[in-house]
């Protein structure tokens, strides 16, 4: 397992790309357990139940197969989706459980949506450092689509980009999520 965790931590790091990972089925079915596991673990604090956290993660996983293997068949790279989808949920596991202590500090400190009196700069240390994770993760997915598509890396960001500005849409849309 730890070879893997590796594996993942080097694409993230931008050490390595999409094709180094396994075509193995399992090795897709493990980072997709540890995605979901990780969404789950980082969404918990904010949803509504278990029916909104379960909607999240069921159109998170399907907006992120439909694009960007969608994508990867338009640009005639099919073959790369089984790679590429296990580079994207393994790095989306790891930024999830990095995530993970500022999300729950977040949750903590803005019950109510203010800070509560006291926790005025765990928020604020909180919502920086989420930001930065999302910086990363743009960056990672940009790492990794510009391998997959054969593109330069300033294209893989843009997919990045508005493969994020079109989820945020849809979840807004389809979840009534802020």
């Amino acid at each position: 397992m730890q070879p893997l965790v590796r594996l993942f931590i080097d694409i993230a790091l931008h050490r390595k790309g999409p094709q180094d990972v396994p075509t193995a089925g399992a090795i897709l079915g493990l980072t997709l357990l540890a995605y979901i596991a990780m969404g789950a673990a980082t969404l918990w604090p904010s949803v509504a139940g278990m029916n909104m956290l379960v909607g999240q993660l069921a159109l998170d996983l399907l907006l992120t197969v439909l694009i960007f293997g969608g994508l990867l068949a338009l640009t005639g790279k099919a073959g790369r989706v089984r790679q590429t989808l296990a580079a994207l949920f393994g790095t989306g596991a790891l930024l999830s459980a990095l995530a993970l202590p500022f999300v729950w500090v977040a949750a903590r400190a803005l019950a109510d949506g203010a800070p509560t009196p006291g926790m005025e700069g765990p928020a604020l240390l909180s919502t920086m450092a989420l930001f930065l994770v999302l910086l990363a993760s743009l960056l990672v997915t940009g790492h990794i689509m510009r391998h997959a598509l054969d593109w330069s890396y300033s294209a893989g960001i843009l997919t990045a980009v508005v493969y994020f500005a079109a989820s945020v849409g849809i979840f807004r849309r389809f979840l009534a999520v802020e």
